[in-house]
């Protein structure tokens, strides 16, 4: 006896798979407004160059002209996020202080002890 089995051959009931179908095909093709591709990456206006003649604010890199209120209101929104930031870290740092101080107080304490420990140790030789 051999180990190998003979299947039949069912390659007649077998479906080739040549394009995934889409159910919703029909629904795009009857849309009226289609999205645009993106064009250009969004500029956030961080360069800007001020008019004091015309009175206007228009960014350097795209070139647009920029509501002044608007370019201040986000100056002054990132400021605040800056200064909030800044609070954290500076109470970070507090802890971290008072942490390296007890940490030096232990040292201080470990090094007394294994003086204390080795004149123990010399004085019963």
């Amino acid at each position: 006896m051999s180990n190998e089995t003979e299947y039949p051959d069912n390659s007649d009931n077998v479906l080739a798979f040549t394009k995934r179908f889409n159910e919703n095909a029909d629904i795009k093709e009857m849309l009226n407004v289609s999205k645009a591709k993106k064009g250009e990456v969004y500029c956030r206006h961080e360069r800007i160059e001020i008019n004091e003649h015309q009175r206007s604010v228009t960014c350097r890199r795209c070139k647009a002209v920029v509501d002044p209120f608007d370019w201040i209101n986000s100056v002054a929104k990132k400021e605040a996020i800056i200064a909030w930031e800044l609070t954290s870290l500076r109470l970070e740092i507090k802890s971290h202080r008072e942490g390296l101080e007890k940490l030096k107080r232990e040292e201080t304490n470990c090094k007394a002890r294994i003086r204390t420990a080795k004149a123990k140790l010399e004085a019963d030789i």
